[in-house]
């Protein structure tokens, strides 16, 4: 029994575990819309991805929203927010959930400060520490206070259940567009955001925001050189952060090589005519590399429905593998890969509708 509870509680053990399952081509994906959650166990071998469960808080309203922040060692961040609230702050609930187990702990509030209403910039990332071996959740936002503004991150750690403040941020904005929940994967350590930042050393642009959990340090590097009307995504494949250039006709995908300690480049990975093959896509998402060189997608076409499809580069051609038949309301950025795990958190809680409707004074 003791081997069996250390074994649920070790992050390196359950992550080599789900890597010997991705080797033999068993993997797992989830996406949501507004108030769903659905998972799905995709099998390489048998060309099939069947449904695992299906998740969902009714609200007749539409006024609140599921969100999904980041997956990290088979661990999940959602936020629940109010859609009327501007600032997303005065209503807020944070979950840990596992959806292999489908047990989930509730987050106290991260600090605010008192210029809550002057915050126009509220992000999040999930990470593990492997210096402490510890999880942990960077809240990042922008605080105005009269004529100037300041970046604020707060850093919680499960262990310890708590936040606490990280000093000497070098961003004085930020603005950030939409990120895809394939792009909420932590990277050698760090978690990845597009940003619109104004820094003393960079000019006003969109970058690559990093936040590294270890070591808790904040750094920008530039993108490559897309159409400046696109709209820049992020994704993870292969282990690498990647970005692409969200149009309706062609993909490009590019990734961040590390070349040294302080160097980095990109390079292109594929390009893909998505007109040529679909006629219509509304939305698409890379998923994952697989073993045999395929590449899977998640696509929303004209439809209206999610296809799980993969794709063969080498013979440029598609296979539908999975049509989720019922209508979304958001897009294939709603889509990602997530580990299976049997970690535990030791709360004996799992999630359900009165997790969200908890008071958000809980911790």
């Amino acid at each position: 029994m003791r081997s069996c509870k250390n074994s649920s509680s070790n992050p390196k053990f359950l992550k080599a575990r789900n890597d010997y399952a991705v080797e033999m081509g068993k993997f797992n994906l989830m996406f949501h819309n507004q108030n769903d959650l659905y998972t799905f166990s995709y099998d390489t071998s048998l060309s099939t991805c069947e449904r695992n469960s299906h998740i969902i808080y009714p609200d007749e309203s539409n006024e609140k929203e599921i969100e999904v922040l980041g997956c990290c060692n088979g661990l999940v961040l959602l936020r629940h927010i109010d859609l009327m609230d501007d600032t997303w702050l005065s209503y807020v609930i944070i979950i840990l959930w596992n959806p292999t187990t489908n047990e989930c702990k509730r987050l106290p509030n991260p600090p605010t400060g008192k210029q809550v209403k002057d915050r126009n910039y509220v992000e999040y990332g999930l990470g593990y520490d492997e210096q402490i071996k510890d999880f942990k959740v960077v809240h990042l936002t922008q605080a105005f206070y009269g004529r100037w503004s300041a970046c604020e991150v707060h850093v919680y750690t499960l262990k310890e259940n708590s936040w606490t403040r990280v000093d000497s941020i070098p961003i004085d904005g930020i603005c950030y567009p939409r990120i895809t929940d394939m792009g909420r994967w932590p990277v050698n350590g760090g978690f990845h955001w597009i940003a619109q930042l104004e820094r003393s050393n960079f000019l006003h642009g969109i970058f690559l925001l990093r936040f590294e959990f270890e070591t808790e340090d904040l750094d920008a590097v530039p993108l490559p050189a897309f159409d400046e009307n696109a709209m820049v995504c992020l994704c993870v494949l292969g282990g690498s952060i990647c970005c692409f250039c969200s149009g309706t006709e062609v993909i490009d995908v590019w990734e961040l090589k590390y070349n040294g300690v302080e160097e980095e480049s990109w390079t292109k990975l594929f390009t893909i005519e998505l007109r040529e093959h679909f006629w219509q896509v509304s939305s698409y998402m890379p998923l994952q590399f697989l073993k045999n060189g395929k590449i899977l997608f998640g696509l929303v076409l004209a439809d209206r429905c999610l296809h799980i499809v993969v794709y063969d580069p080498n013979y440029v051609t598609f296979e539908t593998i999975k049509v989720h038949d019922e209508s979304l309301r958001g897009f294939a950025f709603s889509t990602s890969v997530y580990e299976e795990s049997l970690f535990s958190l030791g709360t004996g809680t799992y999630l359900g509708k009165v997790q969200w409707e908890a008071s958000h004074e809980e911790d």
